[in-house]
């Protein structure tokens, strides 16, 4: 989360994610499922909160839909840390959506974490301790608890269980493709669970980035991410496009890709950024959104 001050508003940038691998290990009695997962942020794509303060109440206003203010995560998590706090700051937050819906980048999740950092650290507010926190932000989403962080994060749980940790992509340039397909994620999971119950499991594929520079393939400062979806076994049969992206981005020159979340997006590596450039360029001749990001 960045945050600046203009004339009038208080202005916040909430960054998406992606999940580099994801293993559902099982669901659990209480139907939520138990998930490993690799959380990276991915900053070249934000959604942006101007926050200005009035007298009371949270009203919300975003050109690209028309939500009732109660029904935003955003809302959620300011009546929630009201609720603990008794803090309930009178707020309007002008909020332009970069990071699309349905697309496995947790965009709601991060506009909802970053109202609650806001809140947190707001002068006059009597603040929540990490723990606190986190688990008020568990309650409002399996994915908000990662985006109180500041880095990658291994999770496990429901993904509120969190490890940060370092992840080396160094040399490499991302490139994020958003087909315009949504995923509903409560869909992907009983799909996935109907799966497990046939025992109709496919081979997934996994791809590992070697990040160094070095043409030594023993050495031993070389770093090695897997990227892998348990997703995939269900959604790409279901959703062609996003089968079809994956496809063509490896055919392009791609090292690896892999979904994230549970769709629609795909993010892929590539070695050169001229290179991931140019599949970028392709792919908006076609009206596929993309975004690209170089690890230094």
């Amino acid at each position: 989360m960045k945050l600046f001050m203009n004339n009038t508003a208080t202005i916040l940038t909430a960054p998406a994610k992606v999940n580099l691998y994801l293993k559902i290990v099982g669901k659990r009695e209480d139907g939520y499922h138990e998930l490993d997962t690799l959380f990276l942020p991915f900053p070249a794509l934000a959604d942006t909160l101007a926050i200005t303060e009035k007298a009371e109440g949270c009203t919300i206003h975003c050109d690209d839909f028309d939500l009732p203010a109660e029904d935003n995560l955003i809302y959620k998590a300011w009546d929630k840390y009201a609720e603990a706090t008794g803090f309930r700051p009178g707020l309007h937050i002008e909020l332009t959506k970069r990071t699309p819906t349905g697309a496995g980048l947790g965009g709601g999740s991060s506009d909802a974490a970053t109202m609650l950092r806001f809140l947190n650290s707001h002068p006059q507010s009597p603040g929540m301790a990490h723990d606190e926190l986190n688990k008020l932000a568990t309650g409002l989403g399996a994915d908000v608890p990662f985006f109180l962080l500041d880095g990658p994060a291994w999770a496990k749980g429901i993904g509120e269980i969190l490890t940060p940790c370092e992840v080396d992509l160094s040399g490499l340039t991302a490139l994020l493709v958003c087909p315009d397909v949504h995923v509903n994620t409560a869909w992907a999971y009983k799909a996935w669970s109907t799966v497990v119950r046939t025992e109709n499991l496919q081979k997934k594929d996994s791809f590992y980035l070697t990040t160094s520079h070095c043409s030594n393939n023993k050495a031993a400062s070389k770093t090695r991410v897997t990227l892998l979806n348990d997703f995939e076994q269900v959604v790409l049969p279901e959703f062609s496009v996003i089968r079809e992206t994956k496809e063509y981005l490896l055919k392009s020159g791609a090292c690896g890709a892999v979904m994230s979340g549970s769709g629609a997006s795909v993010i892929s590596f590539f070695r050169t950024k001229s290179l991931a450039e140019q599949i970028s360029s392709e792919l908006k001749a076609h009206n596929v959104d993309s975004v690209i990001h170089t690890f230094y």
